[in-house]
């Protein structure tokens, strides 16, 4: 690390992230800082344009300041929506984040915003799969992450649905791997 420490792993996984290309926005006159910027809306600021996906950044009821979303998955919903609200809907953009990505035999997936996270809980649930619960300091879920097999899949929804409804599950129950996370949405 950049202070001299040593983080022993078995596996590293690097998301090095794109570059949006804005070269049109800023030819526009828009205002580009990390992405193409926009409103909660994805209008720029000016009302004829809107943006969607990797190119935005817009901002998010979960994340302090802007925020980009690098996956097909957000552009899709994206994309939608700004169709919908050129047509006047006024619909807001805070969906829980979210994506995965297979690597080989293993899948990654994450939901909400991990990095908002001051304690993390770790779920161990055999096969080489692993959950991370990110908990906020009033232990509140504000992410979910997690690596294995394509079957770790339905943990990260119920992670997902217990941060859209702002759950503060018991964190010892997040990490027993014998305990249902469906009986935690309750």
């Amino acid at each position: 690390m950049a202070d001299g420490r040593i983080i022993e792993a078995d596996a590293v996984l690097i998301g090095i992230g794109a570059v949006p290309r804005s070269a049109l926005a800023e030819a526009a006159g828009l205002t580009v800082d990390g992405g193409i910027v926009v409103d909660a809306t994805l209008a720029t600021a000016d009302p004829d344009i809107f943006a969607a996906g990797d190119a935005c950044a817009f901002p998010h009821p979960m994340a302090p300041g802007l925020m980009r979303l690098e996956c097909w998955k957000n552009a899709d919903a994206q994309g939608a929506r700004a169709a919908r609200n050129m047509l006047g809907a006024g619909e807001v953009c805070a969906d829980v984040p979210w994506f995965w990505s297979d690597q080989y035999e293993l899948t990654f997936q994450m939901a909400g915003t991990p990095e908002q996270g001051e304690r993390t809980m770790e779920r161990d649930v055999g096969a080489g799969a692993l959950t991370l619960f990110h908990l906020d300091r009033d232990g509140r879920l504000v992410g979910v992450s997690g690596v294995g097999p394509p079957a770790l899949a339905r943990d990260l929804r119920l992670g997902q649905l217990m941060i859209e409804r702002g759950l503060a599950p018991d964190p010892a129950a997040l990490a027993e791997p014998a305990m249902r996370l469906k009986a935690l949405l309750r």
